[in-house]
């Protein structure tokens, strides 16, 4: 089971929140399930309480002021990394949340399957 990390905008026509649509801008696939091993590891830690929401089955959406949260409980990920092909991949989602907190228009949506 993968967890893809998708950054992503809102779009609005008028005031109706019916007519918000998302618009994907890059993605960090987890073909591997490298960010997924890594998420499950650091839940078992209980040290990370952002992680600790995500649902491997489920989606989750983040805003752009959660991103200093998410970024530090990614650093801690980092420094758990069991390789490198783990670490690369973590640090694709880190590049993804640091363009994210960037911009209040920008969002992450963590999709697992």
């Amino acid at each position: 089971m993968g967890l893809d990390v998708e950054l992503f905008m809102f779009e609005q026509e008028g005031t109706s929140f019916q007519r918000r649509r998302s618009v994907e801008l890059a993605t960090v696939g987890d073909t591997g399930f490298r960010f997924a091993q890594a998420v499950e590891r650091a839940q078992r830690r209980r040290s990370t309480p952002m992680l600790d929401r995500i649902d491997p089955y489920g989606a989750m959406e983040l805003s752009s002021g959660e991103m200093p949260q998410f970024l530090s409980e990614l650093d801690q990920m980092l420094t758990a990394a069991v390789d490198q092909g783990e670490r690369k991949v973590i640090e694709a989602v880190r590049n993804l949340a640091e363009r994210c907190s960037n911009d209040q228009n920008l969002a992450l949506r963590l999709v697992g399957d």
